[in-house]
């Protein structure tokens, strides 16, 4: 394990904070306050508190407990119910605000309640798999491009600004074309189910969280099967889009998926909330 051990620094407040490196990403605690991951994966660290009140995070997005999003610490407009990566759901599930990194934050009305919403990079194209079965596809401004027959097991990403689609009923990986036409990209060997899916940054690897988590080269090559601890359930862009947090209990070990390496599975080590991480 030396050498995938991240060492924990107690970082500074938000008010006057002090970070050695990027921030990977973020998590909530148990007391529901917010915490940066500083560094890197072998160089990285907890945070001290930054915000309390929260009920979730996704990258810079947070959901505090009184429904109010925010982005990099700013307020953004409405109350919501739910975060999803690059969104934030009203109560119903049909109201949603995309948030990206080109363009303003923006409204979108669905026709069905939503299961799952993605986003992609740019803020510009959404995927919102619905209530009844159907996968929907939009551009900013709420123009719809196409809806397309699916399945509420369905898992959708975007690879940079193209979709992509994981089919449980046949264990395929696809692109998502046009005016909602697939082309298949990888058949997986084995049984199907539920799953979560992301893909990395780069476009290089997409990655497939179950019981195991499935790293398959969207190029071509061979699949990795990797075994995930007990609480693995999301796949959270971390690292600049290189690597996924499995993990969100800072109590516990918080686990890291990098595809790039060959042992992908890093751990920072369980964070004293009591404390604040000081020892």
């Amino acid at each position: 394990m030396k050498g995938m051990i991240l060492g924990i620094v107690a970082a500074g407040t938000m008010a006057a904070q002090i970070v050695s490196g990027p921030v990977m990403g973020y998590v909530v605690d148990g007391a529901a306050r917010m915490r940066p991951l500083n560094g890197m994966p072998g160089a990285g660290h907890v945070g001290a508190a930054m915000r309390e009140g929260v009920r979730d995070s996704w990258g810079e997005l947070a959901l505090l407990d009184d429904g109010t999003a925010m982005r990099g610490g700013q307020v953004l407009e409405g109350q919501w119910g739910t975060l999803q990566p690059g969104a934030f759901l009203d109560e119903t599930g049909r109201s949603v605000l995309v948030v990206g990194e080109r363009v303003a934050p923006w409204r979108l009305a669905l026709p069905e309640r939503a299961l799952a919403v993605r986003v992609s990079v740019s803020g510009e194209r959404v995927l919102a798999l619905l209530a009844d079965e159907s996968l929907t596809a939009w551009t900013a401004g709420g123009k719809a491009e196409w809806r397309m027959a699916a399945s509420v097991w369905w898992a959708v990403a975007f690879a940079g600004e193209r979709a992509m689609a994981y089919d449980p009923a046949a264990h395929s990986l696809l692109w998502l074309d046009g005016a909602g036409g697939t082309t298949l990209l990888r058949k997986l060997d084995g049984e199907g189910g539920r799953h979560l899916l992301a893909v990395d940054r780069a476009g290089k690897y997409a990655v497939l969280l179950g019981d195991r988590a499935l790293v398959v080269p969207v190029a071509g090559g061979e699949v990795r099967a990797v075994e995930v601890p007990a609480g693995s359930e999301r796949l959270e862009s971390v690292h600049g889009g290189r690597a996924f947090l499995l993990t969100r209990d800072p109590g516990r070990p918080l686990w890291v998926l990098d595809p790039e390496r060959e042992a992908p599975l890093l751990v920072i080590p369980a964070l004293s909330v009591e404390t604040g991480g000081q020892k």
